[in-house]
């Protein structure tokens, strides 16, 4: 195992351990919603054509705090019920995509591009430009795009009255002219709504966005728990699909049903090259972003440039796997557009379904990377999904020896 691998799959565990949600949790909602298509005898195009993938739409939430800076940054996915979902966590100095050189560009070295960290965007070029950055760095579409204050999120957050948070550290602001004020301590406590928007959007001049994640991460599981099956919605809350482009609208209907959270993991973008000015930039882990957001939004991803892309099942219950089946299949240039933790029995070998052409086509592209590998019949395609990979036991069992 290579050292950034290590890292990776060390980073993925802890925050499994933290109690971010896991890739057994994330997927139930649209798994469930799934279901009740496969099994509708209303519909006679399910057994005549390709079943389409369970309506999962994303918006984008910018928290903006003192001076407008962007503080705090999250992608929310819709349930396909149209109520509840996910919250994903995402580094505001998470660094841009850059396209490569090309390899006969004489002056690629001097030219090339260095990212930028998204509150940098944010700065310069407002949401339109952030909403463009994150669109590409998570291939992912919204429907909604919000840059929401401190007073547009407490009265998203109001119908929650409180949350009890267990911080890792004080929490400490610094106000446009440099007065600190202290918000809370190390610890557990509860918090009324203003203290707890103001616990998230707290940053401090030169302070590391990593020392943040936590509290993050914290707050939100909090919020997780508050929420349980869903507060009770005001009457003004729009339900049509109409209500779902108002950012704030969006998060009420979230917060309507059961809720989860995630934390894209984030390592700090060390080389030279990238980081020239020692920015406080992260880069995230494109296999588990593909893995998420395949699990709750699979609707609103755009994909990548791929000849094929395929829908992953597992029953191993195991995010490590999961994720390393995602990388597996980018990395052999296949796209991964629906991931999905199912019951089903354990089998030795990995099933891929689909026709012939295409079956053949992702064992020579895979080379055993997912395992040994057998050909079924595919009884449900889906719409815009070329075959299903059912994930085998010697596979899991590679991963996790490893």
């Amino acid at each position: 195992m290579t050292t950034f691998r290590a890292k990776r799959v060390r980073a993925l565990r802890i925050a499994i351990a933290s109690g971010v949600a896991s890739a057994l949790v994330l997927p139930l909602g649209v798994t469930l919603a799934w279901n009740q298509l496969l099994d509708s005898r209303a519909s006679t195009a399910i057994v005549t054509s390709a079943v389409a993938i369970p309506d999962t739409p994303a918006a984008l939430v910018a928290g903006l705090g003192e001076g407008g800076q962007l503080s705090h940054l999250f992608v929310a996915t819709l349930d396909a019920s149209g109520v509840g979902g996910t919250v994903v966590l995402l580094p505001i100095g998470a660094a841009t995509e850059v396209e490569a050189p090309a390899a006969d560009d004489a002056t690629a070295e001097s030219t090339v591009a260095v990212p930028k960290r998204l509150a940098e965007v944010y700065a310069t070029d407002g949401l339109g430009g952030l909403a463009n950055e994150v669109q590409g760095l998570l291939d992912v579409s919204f429907v909604a795009v919000g840059a929401l204050g401190r007073v547009e999120l407490i009265n998203v957050l109001a119908p929650l009255g409180g949350v009890d948070v267990l911080l890792d550290r004080d929490v400490v602001t610094v106000a446009v002219d440099g007065t600190p004020t202290k918000l809370a301590s190390a610890g557990e406590s509860s918090y009324p709504i203003d203290r707890l928007v103001d616990i998230v959007l707290a940053r401090r001049p030169n302070e590391k966005e990593s020392e943040r994640f936590a509290r993050h991460r914290e707050v939100w599981n909090g919020i997780v728990k508050r929420v349980g099956a869903g507060v009770d919605l005001p009457p003004e809350v729009d339900m049509t699909a109409a209500g779902l482009v108002d950012a704030s609208n969006f998060m009420q209907r979230v917060l309507g049903g059961a809720l989860q959270v995630w934390q894209l993991s984030a390592a700090p973008v060390l080389d030279k090259t990238a980081n020239p000015k020692r920015q406080d930039m992260y880069a995230l882990d494109r296999a588990e972003v593909v893995m998420v957001f395949a699990s709750v939004a699979p609707s609103a991803m755009s994909g990548g440039d791929y000849p094929l892309t395929v829908m992953i099942d597992s029953a191993f219950n195991d995010p490590l796997v999961s994720r390393a089946a995602v990388a597996a299949l980018l990395d052999a240039g296949i796209g991964v557009g629906v991931m999905r933790e199912v019951s089903a029995q354990e089998q030795a070998n990995t099933v891929i379904e689909a026709d012939d052409e295409v079956a053949n086509a992702l064992q020579a592209l895979l080379a055993g990377a997912l395992g040994p590998m057998e050909k079924g019949a595919w009884k449900s395609p889906v719409a815009g999904i070329d075959a299903a990979i059912t994930l085998g036991a010697d596979f899991v069992a590679s991963v996790r020896n490893k």
